[in-house]
């Protein structure tokens, strides 16, 4: 009897093994090692959810992320505070329109003939500046003596239908910072060009001088004349570089490039102003091979 009770459970044993699996642990990759059974997890995903696309999961239920086994950390949400460097550069200013300073004197056009038949085209502007300070005042005043001057001297030509030597006048207003510029230039029949500048400063009323201007700019006397002088010798060298090495002698290419050093052309005479960028421009006396000694151009000069 006792060994018919021994057999039976030993049958029972047997059969309660043949009923389990063995467990295999999942491989490093996250997929299954053996087991075919097995489903592989997902790796998480760091990026922001698209919130265009509709869930069916409710508001208040989060979705289920299946376990692995391995803790996992959040992703680094980068901070969108801003900096104290970001905030502390200082917000562009807008360029002041000349146009809020200054004002039209006096502008006329219109076509001439002479008694020799000439015909001209002709137009003559005049600016001024829009404040009542002592400085303003003056610099209208010269302005309406000097080239309202030229303009009556004009008007009195046509009344005697005489020929104009004067044929336009015109100007226009530069700003930088608080300083403002009236330039004008006048152009002669003959392709003479000269200029008349005038710079304000605003915050004080002053009209300003060649030497205001380059203690404005922290340029030296010493170093402007010595600028002015190698700029206005290269601009003479490349306006005449088309004249032939073996004719400069006799149009008197030399002499006219070493009357470039003349104090006549390069003293604190000399008219100058701030462009918008901050740059000097200086009305050029460029000496001349035919006609005048000189004539005038608007260059813009360049320190080291």
């Amino acid at each position: 009897m006792k060994k018919l009770l021994i057999l039976a459970l030993c049958a029972v044993l047997l059969l309660s093994a043949g009923c389990a699996k063995p467990i295999t642990a999942p491989s490093e990759t996250g997929k299954p090692a053996d087991n075919s059974t097995a489903v592989a997890t997902p790796p998480l995903s760091t990026a922001r959810p698209e919130t265009s696309e509709p869930t069916d999961l409710p508001a208040t239920e989060a979705p289920a992320v299946p376990d692995t086994g391995v803790p996992t950390e959040a992703p680094a949400v980068p901070s969108t505070a801003p900096t104290a460097e970001a905030t502390s550069e200082p917000a562009p200013t807008e360029p002041i329109d000349p146009w809020s300073l200054m004002d039209e004197l006096s502008f006329e056009q219109g076509v001439y003939e002479d008694d020799l038949g000439n015909i001209y085209s002709y137009s003559y502007g005049l600016p001024c500046i829009k404040a009542d300070t002592e400085g303003a005042r003056a610099i209208n005043a010269e302005i309406e003596e000097i080239y309202g001057g030229e303009v009556v001297s004009a008007h009195q030509a046509m009344a005697e239908k005489l020929s104009l030597y004067m044929i336009s006048m015109g100007y226009h207003g530069e700003v930088w910072e608080d300083v403002l510029t009236l330039v004008i230039s006048t152009h002669t029949d003959w392709g003479d060009d000269s200029y008349g500048i005038y710079s304000y400063e605003v915050s004080t009323g002053r009209w300003l001088s060649t030497k205001d201007i380059l203690d404005r700019l922290h340029i030296s006397e010493k170093q402007f004349l010595e600028t002015c002088r190698q700029q206005f010798r290269q601009y003479f060298i490349e306006s005449n570089s088309g004249i032939p090495a073996d004719k400069r002698e006799v149009y008197g290419y030399y002499d006219a490039l070493d009357r470039v050093d003349d104090e006549l052309y390069l003293s604190m005479d000399l008219q100058v102003y701030p462009n918008a960028d901050g740059e000097l421009v200086v009305a050029a006396p460029i000496v001349s091979l035919a006609g005048a000694d000189f004539y005038y151009h608007l260059l813009t000069l360049e320190f080291d």
